[in-house]
């Protein structure tokens, strides 16, 4: 693997008067020439140019550089603060570094690039960097790179320099933002978890209120209306309806009896305040009544039995003309 090269300068040679009277100077592909006069003077020769005789002769050189114009490289690596300067990025720069102005090389005597421009880089980087959370590597490269484009690095020391820069997270970094990571997602797990029980609680409110609303219809509705609309909803529950209304029935029936077994005892309704028809008819409600509020009936068989068993005993029995 070839050397890093970071002088520009390949040779330095002092001259004599008439040192190239009888030789040229060297020639190279991707070398300039840059001579010195005795008064500090400097004369470029760029690859593609090479000085006459003549200009050798009276041009009274004392010193000259060869300068390197080819593309070099250099790869360095930096630990950028992020806000706070609470945790560190990595940065890894490719840097290509070439020479546009060997005169002014010599002039500034730029012998080491990567001592020239590794400050201004870093400087440039660190106070970008700072204005950006760790967890921002991807904005800290835009940054880096926007501000690398629009100042060149070292062009007033005649080197054109063009950078691409890597930003990502140093090691204690990756730890930080795990750990940072694992905490926001426990803090969502647990807004999900809470969010999750509000809404079951909601849920089973709203179902609550639901059935509190649907019970109270029905009591506001009539006796069969109510089971009718119950038992539109849930066919299921025929039998229990039909106990449910004979129970409720045969209540009804036994406090009846009992007001009219009061009012008897009572002597209220007296012989003569009533005919005889009017007397057996009571009795013979009283007796009706009282075979409901037991439990019997004389024609009409229990509905929730034949239900159970089926309903072909009721296709087969006669019709008496009586409801069921």
């Amino acid at each position: 693997m070839a050397p890093i090269i970071n002088d520009p300068v390949r040779k330095v040679r002092s001259l004599s008067r008439f040192e190239y009277v009888r030789h040229r100077p060297p020639t190279y592909a991707e070398r300039a020439l840059v001579f010195l006069t005795s008064g500090g003077r400097p004369q470029t020769y760029l690859p593609n140019q090479q000085p006459t005789r003549g200009e050798l002769i009276t041009s009274n050189f004392r010193t000259l550089y060869e300068v390197e114009m080819g593309m070099q490289h250099m790869a360095l690596e930096h630990r950028l603060p992020s806000a706070g300067d609470a945790a560190f990025f990595s940065a890894e720069t490719d840097l290509i570094w070439r020479v546009v102005d060997p005169a002014r090389i010599v002039e500034r005597q730029v012998r080491d690039v990567r001592a020239l421009v590794e400050p201004r880089l870093l400087t440039w980087m660190r106070q970008e960097s700072r204005q950006f959370a760790i967890e921002d590597s991807a904005a800290v490269e835009a940054a880096v790179l926007k501000a690398l484009a629009a100042e060149p690095l070292a062009a007033d020391e005649g080197l054109e320099v063009r950078c691409e820069v890597r930003i990502s997270l140093d090691e204690e970094a990756l730890k930080q933002l795990s750990l940072l990571r694992s905490l926001d997602y426990s803090k969502q797990r647990t807004i999900s978890e809470h969010e999750l029980t509000r809404l079951v609680t909601t849920n089973e409110q709203e179902v609550m209120e639901d059935r509190s609303t649907f019970y109270a219809r029905l009591l506001a509705q009539g006796e069969m209306e109510r089971w009718g609309l119950h038992l539109h909803r849930n066919p299921g529950d025929i039998p229990l309806a039909i106990s449910s209304i004979r129970d409720d029935d045969r209540e009804a029936s036994a406090n009846q009896i009992r007001i009219i077994e009061m009012l008897l005892d009572k002597g209220v309704i007296e012989d003569h305040m009533t005919e005889d028809a009017a007397r057996a008819a009571l009795e013979g409600v009283k007796e009706r009544l009282t075979d409901a509020g037991q439990g019997r009936t004389r024609k009409q068989p229990i509905y929730r039995e034949q239900l159970e068993r089926g309903l072909s005993d009721r296709d087969d029995r006669p019709d008496t003309g009586e409801l069921q």
